[in-house]
């Protein structure tokens, strides 16, 4: 079933929202974020790397820890 955000919101603050709602850490695949979102795994490994590059996650497989709740929290809420 798709993450239940505003559709309005654009991909990276639904994406966002997701990983903050699962915790400390996410243990998924990019592709099932990306069918939990609507959305493809290509986009969704691309916003992740972004994120990773901002320091706000850590990626691994199947796995992504979140390091920065507080960006992630600002990107959901924008």
């Amino acid at each position: 079933m798709p993450y239940a955000g505003a559709l309005e919101q654009k991909l990276d603050q639904r994406l966002a929202a997701l990983l903050v709602a699962g915790g400390g850490a996410v243990r998924a695949t990019h592709q099932s974020l990306a069918d939990e979102l609507g959305s493809v795994r290509e986009i969704v490994s691309r916003l992740l790397k972004s994120f990773e590059d901002r320091g706000w996650v850590n990626l691994a497989r199947e796995r992504i820890e979140i390091v920065d709740r507080t960006a992630l929290e600002a990107l959901a809420k924008a």
